[in-house]
């Protein structure tokens, strides 16, 4: 009885609709009703792709009710938990409810991005935002690091906006249980106006501003890594293995500035079935790097040393199977060949853990 009344009151709006004399905006939303079958309330949200600020909250049961959700095929973007997301399709019924099964929320996707600003400027006053979702004006740290997620696998759009330069639109597809590195670099301003300059927005990680707006690396050799001199402005080699570069000046012979699969420049020495590498490294695919079960590439092998309050912050820094020995970060080994450079296989108990040379 309830469906035929239904019926008949739509037939009836649609009649008057097109002659002109009935109000039909009770018939252009409607409300979605559903529940997650995993859900934390704590960080849990639903809401509609393309329209971010249509959302609604989840209760601690998973379920949740998103309401005036224009009519017609639209698509849900729900975030369940930390590392759990789904994208729905669904189509809203004017004046109605679209009921939804049990929703799953599946393994997320996440983006590691590295922005990077033209002539050496900072863009630690910059955001991103992944257009049509909730995630919105997410400040980019100092670095130029940003992690963005969870997301649903999909595609979307990132827009960067760094004050004085031209916002940035990069497209990008992430899948389940992927961290997609992604690399955005900004460009000059193509207006005609003038580059903002550092005394305004500041210049990137170690790159100091001077006096007529210009970042520089350097303007002494104290402010260059062991090993590197201050010259023209630029820090110049010889440097080790997996130093941070941006040129081949600034490594050692033999060595040459690369990408690195990990979205950095570093030093980086070819090997071959002749050509061997030294301490600390293994060949993979013709270049010296660290060994992959000790070290997540040439950012965690710089990290070997540094200061620490547990095992877990060693390994979120890329050192795979990290301890946090006397307060720094380290790994058990074997022999010194297993050891970065500048570090030995030294005993301590029933086993032995890298530990740096320059430690007394």
């Amino acid at each position: 009885m309830r469906q035929s009344f239904y019926s008949v009151l739509m037939a009836l709006a649609l009649v008057a609709s097109a002659c002109g004399g009935f109000d039909n905006t009770l018939f252009r939303t409607g409300n979605v009703r559903g529940r997650l079958t995993e859900v934390d309330p704590s960080v849990a949200l639903v809401s509609l792709v393309g329209n971010p600020d249509l959302r609604g909250t989840v209760e601690a049961d998973g379920s949740f009710v998103l309401e005036r959700v224009p009519a017609g095929p639209k698509e849900l973007f729900i975030v369940a938990s930390a590392n759990k997301a789904v994208r729905l399709p669904v189509m809203v019924p004017g004046g109605g409810s679209a009921r939804l099964e049990d929703v799953e929320p599946r393994e997320a996707g996440f983006l590691k991005l590295q922005v990077k600003a033209p002539s050496r400027l900072g863009v630690g006053s910059g955001q991103v935002s992944v257009m049509g979702t909730p995630f919105q004006q997410l400040e980019i740290e100092n670095s130029g690091n940003l992690r963005v997620g969870p997301l649903p696998a999909g595609c979307y759009v990132l827009e960067t906006s760094v004050p004085g330069l031209p916002v940035n639109q990069t497209e990008v597809c992430v899948d389940e249980r992927e961290t997609k590195q992604v690399k955005i670099t900004l460009t000059e301003p193509n207006d005609g106006s003038s580059n903002p300059g550092c005394t305004l927005i500041g210049c990137e990680q170690d790159s100091y501003c001077v006096t007529d707006g210009r970042c520089v690396e350097c303007l002494s050799d104290d402010q260059c890594a062991s090993g590197l001199t201050c010259q023209n402005e630029r820090c110049e080699g010889p440097g080790v293995l997996c130093t941070p570069c941006d040129g081949d000046w600034k490594c050692r012979t033999g060595a040459h500035c690369e990408e690195l699969p990990e979205g950095s420049a570093a030093c980086v020495a070819r090997c071959d079935s002749n050509t061997g590498c030294t301490q600390g490294f293994t060949c993979q695919e013709g270049r010296c790097l660290p060994a992959p079960a000790q070290l997540a590439g040439c950012l965690a092998y710089r990290q070997m040393g540094t200061s620490c309050d547990s095992d877990e912050r060693c390994r979120t820094r890329g050192i795979t199977q990290g301890l946090c020995i006397d307060n720094t970060c380290t790994y058990r080994c074997t022999a010194d060949t297993e050891c970065p450079e500048g570090f030995a296989c030294t005993p301590s108990g029933t086993s032995a853990f890298c530990r740096s040379l320059s430690v007394p």
